[in-house]
């Protein structure tokens, strides 16, 4: 057997050593009947001080959206909650947004949190995560949810202006993330076409994440393009774009991931749509919402979701519902593009294990559009952040 000296003195790639570690005690864990599964232990920590189910509404720009007094005053009259965009990669939004009340780091973040809950409005963040220098990404990340932001959403797309990443640098970035906050509630935000989930490093981030808020535009996707992309993909949107469809084909594309979704509708869109998307997303299980964005979103569409609040079945829609056939010949499940060669199992390297078996149910609620126009088009353009 080799002695301590010579294993210490062994070149050992610490991604393997932590992979052969994994297996290794999840075995163990297999066979003990113990709890291993980080995510599940987050979840046990964040049930600790959870907040009660809340419909969210996402804010760009102060400029662009509303003050933020008039936003507290809205959402809180309609018992809604706020994500405000804090960063775009490297940048804080101020180099943007031109607002008195941009985020410009950590302490406009405190002032924030401080003023939302206060009004109360619970109140989450959001960023664009680019990957240009993963670390320092995750840092500044950290830093938001250190200054009082109940959860951080990453808007995680695949388009220009987007995630520029390897698979390795969404591992440096959990890292970083998890040995900071080892608890927090982060999710992310995504485009989930089929076609355009895995342009991104899909099981690397659900590995340290806990939630995918699916950016759902109804309306925007509302083209010939879109329709044939998703037959091609084994989908039969026989209704056309609605929102339905679009709920019922992304249950199938993210169920093998195994991470709470919440939906994300088009604000522009008609109250009535609005009543259809939340009675077929509490039909699938995902009983919040959230409404893409504050500045496009009408009065009466807020209004809707104040009176049918999250984590209650909404009323029976008034008109006709089509029928929505979102499969035809399979349900697809989430496939690697050629470069992830990771499973979505993999630990990030600081994440603790669980030490208990308590049982837990979730009650808390990404991803949105949060894409930095007021949706995802089919041919991704550049944007301002």
């Amino acid at each position: 057997m080799m002695g301590s000296e010579a294993f210490l003195q062994r070149a050992v790639n610490r991604r393997n050593f932590i992979r052969t570690s994994a297996i290794t005690m999840g075995a163990a864990a297999m066979t003990a009947g113990a709890v291993c599964d980080p995510a599940l232990v987050r979840r046990l920590q964040q049930g600790k001080n959870a907040l009660a189910p809340h419909h969210r509404v996402w804010v760009w720009q102060f400029s662009s959206d509303a003050a933020k007094d008039d936003i507290a005053e809205k959402l809180d009259d309609e018992n809604m909650g706020v994500l405000i965009k804090t960063h775009d990669g490297l940048d804080w939004m101020s180099t943007w947004d031109r607002s008195a009340d941009a985020v410009d780091g950590p302490r406009q973040v405190e002032r924030l949190a401080a003023y939302f809950t206060n009004r109360g409005v619970p109140f989450h963040t959001w960023s664009v995560v680019r990957g240009f220098d993963p670390v320092a990404e995750a840092r500044m990340t950290a830093d938001v949810l250190s200054a009082g932001a109940a959860s951080h959403t990453l808007d995680l797309e695949g388009a220009s202006g987007f995630w520029v990443g390897s698979t390795d640098d969404a591992w440096r970035f959990g890292d970083e993330l998890r040995r900071i906050h080892p608890f927090a509630r982060v999710d992310i935000s995504i485009d989930a076409r089929p076609w355009r989930v895995n342009l991104v490093p899909m099981p690397e981030f659900v590995a340290f994440t806990d939630g995918i808020w699916p950016q759902l535009y109804w309306d925007t996707f509302n083209s010939q393009g879109n329709l044939d992309l998703y037959r091609a993909h084994g989908f039969n949107p026989s209704n056309g774009m609605t929102p339905e469809f679009l709920l019922d084909a992304t249950d199938a594309v993210l169920s093998g991931y195994d991470r709470e979704i919440i939906p994300v509708g088009q604000g522009a869109s008609s109250p009535e749509m609005w009543a259809r998307f939340v009675t077929r997303a509490w039909a699938l299980g995902q009983g919040t919402v959230s409404v893409w964005r504050y500045g496009v979103t009408s009065g009466a569409t807020l209004s809707y979701l104040g009176e049918t609040p999250a984590g209650i079945a909404p009323k029976p829609v008034k008109t006709a519902t089509p029928t929505s056939s979102a499969t035809s010949t399979r349900t697809p499940k989430p496939t690697k593009t050629p470069t992830q060669t990771r499973t979505p199992t993999r630990t990030p390297t600081r994440t603790p294990t669980a030490t208990a078996t308590p049982s837990v149910t979730s009650t808390f609620t990404p991803s949105p559009s949060a894409t930095n126009t007021a949706a995802s088009t089919f041919t991704p353009t550049p944007t301002p952040p």
